[in-house]
């Protein structure tokens, strides 16, 4: 296997050239940048010399481990994808690291990260995982980052869940592509705290297949303005806006119905949406003779037919609760009954499930309620 010696290195400088009265070491000490990627290297050494790199090329190659690199303080970014790499370890010396690659190795654990204090990017995509297995983060590394990741890339390896990424507050770009991600809800808990993001990536995930997905993904995003590769048009953006506007203002208009004779809070039925009564009518309390008159003159002809004994079950009920309230709010007490008759036999059986009020030996007469 090559070996990092000194020569090595003088010959992977780039366009950088060696001055005529220059030393080999003295040519070390002034590099920036090394590329020694795809030399079949297996192990990092000989860079005691190069006090002032700061960038550093080791891609494809041999690599098990992350060593000796406390000799280059000035190193800002590192290069280390498709190698060996079990461990992220001796990082934390490089205090001025800002890129740090590391996809296509076989790490199991994000760690090591606490003594880079302006980390800007992590690549650590397509890590060679045991089967059944998934990539872990440590919560400590992330805490020492949120404050300054802006690019974090964990494509294609296993994850169900990227809430471990809530407290990445500074993050602009996601990629978390060919993983596992199911649960439109887990996103937007997600992304209800990334609030800086601008990108994400998603493709290759089962999320992608749910209904509505890149819409839902836009209006929970509200910086995002580039989903799986396709830009987000200012258009688009407002339009998807103005819709979640307006859907949240009809939830919001569809208030609770109050059954009248039980006092129990009822979710609104399907005919009650599509067919809602005339505006809510508030007046003064009315004795129980003039209830059934005010009934029939505020109801409508689409709420059916209303039995002229739950008339008089709706007053009794209510005569002593709008001596305390002072109003009755007539379309409420009609529709919550009257809407919701849709054949004769369930009129019947509303009929006949209450007690009569004056005779209980009388026939019971469903009559139209009609509207003037």
């Amino acid at each position: 296997m090559p070996r990092m010696t000194t020569d090595l290195l003088a010959r992977c400088t780039g366009h950088a050239r060696r001055k005529r009265d220059e030393t080999t070491e003295q040519f070390l000490r002034r590099i920036t940048h090394l590329y020694c990627s795809e030399k079949g290297i297996d192990k990092i050494e000989g860079l005691l010399k190069c006090s002032n790199l700061s960038v550093l090329y080791l891609y494809d190659n041999m690599i098990s481990q992350i060593e000796n690199l406390s000799s280059c303080p000035s190193l800002t970014h590192l290069y280390l994808q498709n190698n060996h790499i079990r461990q992220m370890a001796n990082l934390s010396t490089l205090h001025r690291l800002t890129k740090l690659y590391l996809s296509g190795n076989a790490i199991t654990v994000v760690e090591g990260l606490e003594g880079l204090p302006n980390l800007n990017e992590l690549h650590i995509a397509n890590q060679r995982l045991p089967e059944g297995e998934k990539l872990l983060f440590d919560p400590r590394s992330l805490l020492a980052v949120s404050e300054t990741l802006l690019v974090l890339n964990v494509s294609g390896n296993g994850l169900d869940s990227i809430e471990d990424f809530t407290c990445l507050k500074e993050l602009k770009q996601l990629y978390a592509c060919d993983n596992e991600l199911s649960s439109m809800k887990g996103l937007s808990r997600v992304l209800v705290h990334l609030s800086m993001l601008t990108k994400l990536e998603l493709a290759g995930n089962p999320v992608c297949q749910k209904h509505k997905y890149r819409d839902r993904i836009i209006t929970m995003g509200v910086r995002i303005c580039m989903v799986d590769g396709k830009e987000v048009s200012d258009t688009e953006r407002q339009f998807l806006v103005n819709w979640k506007a307006i859907r949240r203002a009809r939830r919001k208009n569809q208030t609770q119905v109050t059954d009248p004779l039980t006092n129990i809070e009822t979710i609104p039925t399907a005919k009650q949406i599509l067919h809602k009564g005339p505006p809510p009518l508030t007046m003064p309390a009315l004795p129980p003779r003039q209830l059934p008159r005010r009934i029939k003159q505020h109801s409508s002809p689409r709420h059916g037919y209303l039995t002229q004994q739950l008339s008089h079950n709706i007053v009794a009920t209510h005569h002593e609760r709008s001596k305390q309230s002072g109003s009755i709010k007539l379309p409420d007490i009609v529709s919550t009954y009257a809407a919701q008759s849709v054949t004769m036999d369930f009129k019947r059986k509303i009929v006949d499930s209450l007690s009569p009020i004056k005779n209980p030996s009388a026939q019971t007469h469903v009559v139209p309620v009609l509207h003037k």
